[in-house]
Order: C-alpha cells, then sequence, then structure tokens
C-alpha cells in the first residue's frame, strides 16, 4: 500500500480500439483511484475510418452512465453534423476558451473539459469526477444517414487527493 499527500495528482490514460464506435455505441465501465477526485483534462482520437453522421456526429461522453457527458465530452466533428476524416485528433487542440473549465461552443458542447460547467458558484467543479464513484467512457454513435467510422480513443484524467493503492 502506498500513501500519496493530499494535493498530489495522479494522471491516468484510459486506452480503447473502438474501431466501429461511429456506427455502434460502445461503453466502458470505470472506476478511479480510491479516495480522489477526478477531472478530464483531454480526449483524444486517431480516426482510422471517416466518421459519419448526417444528423449528429460520433462523439466520445464521460459521465454517470451510457451517453452521459456530465463529465467530460468530445463531439467528434468540424459542425454537429460533419464528422471528421481520418487522421489525429485532440479537445484540447480545438479552438477552445476558459482555463478552466475549457470548452468550445461553436456548435453545442463540442469540446467540454476541465470540470465543465461551472457550478453555481462558478467554479470548475460542475463536472468533477466525484471520489469513489464509478464513471463511464462512451464512444456514442452518429445518428442519421449511414453512421460510420471509428479509431483508437484516449481519455486523459487527473485524479486529486489522497490515493490508497
Amino acid at each position: 500500500m502506498s500513501y500519496d499527500h493530499a494535493g498530489s495528482v495522479q494522471k491516468e490514460e484510459y486506452v480503447f480500439n473502438d474501431t466501429t464506435f461511429g456506427a455502434t455505441t460502445v461503453t466502458h465501465n470505470m472506476i478511479g483511484p480510491k479516495g480522489c477526485t477526478g477531472f478530464v483534462r483531454d480526449i483524444m482520437v486517431d480516426v482510422a475510418t471517416s466518421l459519419v453522421g448526417t444528423t449528429t456526429v460520433p462523439e466520445i461522453d464521460v459521465g454517470t452512465s451510457s451517453a452521459d457527458s456530465t463529465y467530460g465530452r468530445y463531439r467528434l466533428g468540424t459542425t454537429a453534423i460533419l464528422g471528421y476524416a481520418t487522421g489525429i485528433h485532440r479537445a484540447s487542440q480545438e479552438a477552445i476558451t476558459g482555463n478552466p473549465p475549457r470548452n468550445l461552443q461553436d456548435f453545442a458542447h463540442h469540446v467540454e473539459l476541465d470540470g465543465y460547467p461551472l457550478d453555481a458558484n462558478f467554479r470548475a467543479w460542475g463536472g468533477r469526477i466525484p471520489k469513489d464513484t464509478n464513471f463511464v467512457i462512451t464512444d456514442l454513435a452518429g445518428t442519421g444517414g449511414t453512421p460510420a467510422g471509428g479509431g483508437l480513443v484516449k481519455v486523459l484524467i487527473d485524479w486529486h487527493g489522497i490515493s490508497f493503492q
């Protein structure tokens, strides 16, 4: 067992090779280190097959259940209906605002990181992952037309607090 000092940060990277999430929703049930609170710091996708969704583009959500984005979100398109082509796409490389929480609303909920949205006291704690709480990373399928696409997904989360391992 090890003891991390209060205020320390433990970084974890969650990696999934969900090659069909453009057409099929895939969920991953997770839990963070015991006693720590989490913040989604970045979401990356190496798109191997162009993403299609003519009503909504595919997205990566981090939340309380499948398709919930309470803790973080990255909608994978240049608009709400035009998905990304092949290549690397990273939420933190978009034209985001806020520091923290970083977000981009060029179309609704394009990027939401670092605990976005702010809580009632304008703190970036509205979207934190509570300690000792299950959370879900969802590779959400696009909708409309013939949804397609996929690739390698990485979600980076900073865990703050005392951790007993």
